[in-house]
């Protein structure tokens, strides 16, 4: 997944105010995605795996100008990566804005990792520029990763959008004839084949969240549900919690058709390989554990 990768590149995010210093990772985004530089260059659609393959993104000193404002982020290893807070930088011989979303599927893997987050530390850092209580100015806290309102005193931190995603299966009398719900999304050009997934509700436990999208997405109830593991997924401020469930009673799918474009169980000898080079997605991950493990897959 997105955020594994080797140890020598272990992910640091206590945060100390630091100053860049000129070999250290220097990110920049506008709407248009993040400053890097692309050595090989595929085709638009991350969803069809068919991006960038090797990613560089700039470092201090690659600037011609140094940005005026720039926050420490995190370090991965022994590499420091900060965020200029500019609306405008002088951009680096050979660097151009590419889109985050598209660069999902580059190398090295790491880098990836790091455009992601910072993607998602620079919308908080945008959005709060002005206090959502008083409407003045806000500044940034001094010793740790806050956005402080010097007028009232209000303090943000970094919004985190709990979600789910929900392996929906089907176990029948014999293993060969299991299983799973794969879904498209609604909306979408070429969308792969995913997983039932939804954001947590307010006052809403993971597990309903899991029942809830289910029912509503695909119109199933499920019972004996399994936590896999968790994932940041930066691109949409989200941690996504991977469950395992069973489908309990009628298993007809009902299809949100607002939501999704099409839903449909699939055995395991059935289900389509476009996943088996996803590197980066939770959903990709338990797909393809499904299609090669079968319910071993759920223990």
């Amino acid at each position: 997944m997105i955020q594994e990768f080797g140890a020598e590149h272990a992910y640091d995010n206590h945060f100390e105010p630091h100053e860049p210093a000129e070999k250290d990772y220097l990110l920049h985004f506008t709407s248009a995605g993040c400053l890097s530089r692309v050595c090989h260059v595929g085709g638009t659609d991350a969803d069809a795996g068919d991006s960038g393959e090797v990613v560089e993104l700039p470092r201090l000193a690659d600037y011609p100008r140094r940005p005026a404002h720039a926050t420490y982020l995190f370090s991965l290893g022994d590499e420091r990566f900060f965020l200029a807070l500019d609306d405008r930088v002088s951009a680096p011989a050979g660097f151009a804005y590419e889109s985050v979303n598209w660069l999902r599927h580059a190398e090295p893997q790491h880098l990836l990792f790091a455009a992601a987050t910072a993607s998602q530390l620079d919308r908080w850092y945008r959005d709060n520029r002005f206090c959502g209580r008083c409407g003045a100015p806000t500044e940034l806290g001094p010793r740790s990763r806050e956005i402080v309102c010097p007028e009232c005193a209000r303090i943000v931190y970094p919004k985190i959008c709990p979600g789910a995603i929900c392996a929906v299966v089907r176990l029948a009398d014999d293993p060969a004839d299991d299983a799973i719900v794969l879904t498209r999304y609604a909306g979408r050009t070429t969308a792969l084949w995913a997983l039932v997934a939804g954001f947590t509700e307010i006052g809403e436990p993971l597990e309903d969240t899991v029942r809830r999208e289910v029912r509503e997405e695909v119109g199933l109830s499920v019972k004996n549900l399994r936590f896999y593991k968790s994932q940041p997924w930066s691109f949409t401020d989200t941690l996504m919690a991977g469950f395992w469930c069973e489908v309990d009673g009628d298993a007809t799918l009902t299809v949100d058709r607002s939501e999704l474009k099409e839903a449909r169980w699939f055995r395991r000898d059935e289900i389509p390989l476009e996943r088996t080079g996803d590197r980066a997605s939770l959903t990709g991950e338990m797909i393809e554990r499904f299609r090669t493990m079968g319910r071993d897959a759920l223990r």
